[in-house]
């Protein structure tokens, strides 16, 4: 009988290599907190384990870290294609003798994600989103690649119903004049004073690419790994 594509991922975490840094975010009643320690190893069905984070990763968040607590672990499959496996599950203990472990649960659920195929650059550039209804946006583009750009925008309204509209994106500097790309909002991340759209450029390649050297910014991060 062919496995499922449940059992398929379960397997996956076995992939996980020891030793390998992962990311792991508590979930608390009113906020999550976000740290990194390792993958130690795990036995299967029984539980997984990770290794107890230094005080420094902790900070604040060792208050946090103990039975019963529901966490997502997050890691990248260096054997999967750079894709990145994650699961949620409950703390079901923390040792401290021959050292200090954690032990989760093993989860019943497993998801891949593929890691972004394009690479985005960080960047800081003043802009304003134009909607079709002439309601302008003001914010800042936060990560740029040469198809899209990452939008935050502050303010306390609720923007969600934007998803999948047209925009362009204007961007006036003294030196430089006013340039304008037009494009998607392919999707909206509310934050606690705002929100940050993902939008799909309609731009070619080429013209992204002289945007960004225009801009200084340093193209040999696009160019792939040998």
């Amino acid at each position: 009988m062919p496995k499922t594509r449940q059992q398929l991922n379960l397997e996956n975490l076995a992939l996980i290599t020891a030793g390998s840094i992962v990311d792991v975010e508590i979930l608390t009643p009113t906020t999550s907190k976000r740290i990194k320690t390792e993958f130690v190893g795990l036995l299967h069905d029984r539980f997984v384990i990770l290794n107890y984070p230094t005080a420094k990763r902790l900070s604040n968040a060792i208050e946090y870290l103990k039975d019963g607590v529901v966490v997502i672990v997050r890691a990248v499959l260096e054997s999967g294609g750079g894709q990145v496996i994650a699961f949620r599950q409950q703390i079901m203990s923390v040792s401290s003798h021959p050292a200090r472990l954690i032990y989760l649960n093993f989860p019943t659920q497993v998801q891949l994600f593929s890691l972004r195929s394009e690479t985005r650059i960080p960047t800081l550039l003043a802009a304003k989103i134009k909607l079709c209804d002439e309601r302008e946006l003001h914010g800042v583009i936060k990560d740029i690649s040469v198809t899209g750009v990452m939008f935050d925008v502050k303010g306390l309204d609720d923007l969600s119903e934007l998803k999948n509209t047209q925009c362009n994106i204007v961007l006036d500097e003294k030196n430089k004049g006013i340039t304008e790309f037009s494009g998607q909002i392919c999707s909206i991340k509310s934050r606690a004073a705002g929100a940050q759209f993902g939008i799909q450029l309609t731009a070619s390649e080429d013209e992204m690419k002289a945007f960004m050297k225009d801009h200084l910014i340093d193209l040999s991060v696009l160019a792939p790994l040998v």
